[in-house]
């Protein structure tokens, strides 16, 4: 496999608290507060995960119907934003940093009708661009500074939401973060990760990868680490996509510091992401652009 996918393939959320920037931020315990141990899961058989079609009001995260806002229930709070690597030539729709508004000509017709977040990426070819949401507002350090705030999901089993395209995506995946896998993190500096790849503090995502576009050798390592998941495709319907916690793990091409027991820290869930990579294909001497356009919509939690 080419070195650059073994060392991108992951790439962390970088930009999330951007995009709630004008909101206040909280208070935040100092690091030995985190004493909830982190939630475990059973993994799940080879079949594609299963959940309700449409989310109930205490388990949607965002409909889109009026705003990018999260679901203002148990005390969530946050809002989407996009993000992609930063090779010079590449186009983000909306930009990153800026406020994401919906599209309300579009929308699942499922559940809640009218409203999706509407995201296009083109000639990002360094490590791919995506989609993210924070599940709290950023938080203030005892120390000073600021650190993703962090949400307890621990009586979920994971996320559902409905997708399409406007033509199939390859390479995507969905990825989630806690304090021990993302910066800037309420742990602060010295135990928190860092943006340095190949070394053992390295910050490294627990996610699911879904498997159309892969071939080879690439392909075996989906099917090895994510069974669930080999066939999943986002394509021009609007289809449901269910990732489980327990499914996720850390990409062995991207390998870094774990969380304790190397479980995502669901009790300390700070945010999730859309993500899609671009086009490392074996042999290639440069990574060409994985150009898309998605809409997604419905998000919520899987009890």
């Amino acid at each position: 496999m080419n070195a650059s996918l073994r060392r991108l393939d992951s790439f962390p959320l970088v930009a999330g608290w951007l995009a709630l920037i004008a909101l206040p931020s909280a208070c935040a315990k100092s690091p030995s507060a985190m004493t909830t141990p982190p939630a475990t899961m059973d993994a799940s058989a080879d079949a594609a995960p299963a959940a309700p079609p449409c989310p109930a009001d205490e388990d949607l995260i965002s409909d889109f119907t009026m705003d990018n806002g999260v679901h203002p229930v148990d005390g969530r709070q946050g809002g989407w934003y996009t993000y992609g690597d930063h090779n010079g030539f590449g186009l983000l729709d909306p930009m990153e940093g800026m406020g994401v508004k919906p599209d309300l000509t579009v929308g699942n017709p499922t559940c809640s009708k009218e409203g999706s977040l509407h995201v296009t990426a083109k000639n990002f070819t360094d490590w791919g661009a995506a989609t993210g949401v924070d599940f709290k507002l950023p938080v203030t350090l005892d120390g000073g500074g600021t650190g993703k705030g962090t949400y307890d999901a621990s009586k979920y089993r994971g996320i559902s939401f409905w997708a399409k395209a406007a033509a199939p995506i390859k390479f995507a995946s969905v990825k989630f973060t806690d304090p021990y896998t993302e910066i800037p993190s309420v742990l602060g500096d010295a135990m928190s990760c860092l943006s340095k790849p190949m070394d053992p503090k390295n910050c490294s995502p627990y996610l699911v990868k879904f498997g159309y576009g892969y071939t080879g050798s690439n392909l075996d390592a989906i099917m090895a680490d994510y069974p669930s998941y080999k066939d999943t495709k986002i394509d021009t319907t609007w289809k449901q996509f269910v990732v489980l916690f327990a499914d996720t793990k850390q990409d062995r091409y991207n390998l870094g510091q774990k969380s304790p027991g190397d479980h995502l820290d669901v009790a300390h869930l700070e945010g999730m992401a859309i993500q899609v990579n671009a086009d490392f294909t074996a042999g290639a001497t440069m990574p060409k652009a994985n150009d898309f356009e998605i809409w997604v919509d419905d998000v919520g939690f899987v009890k």
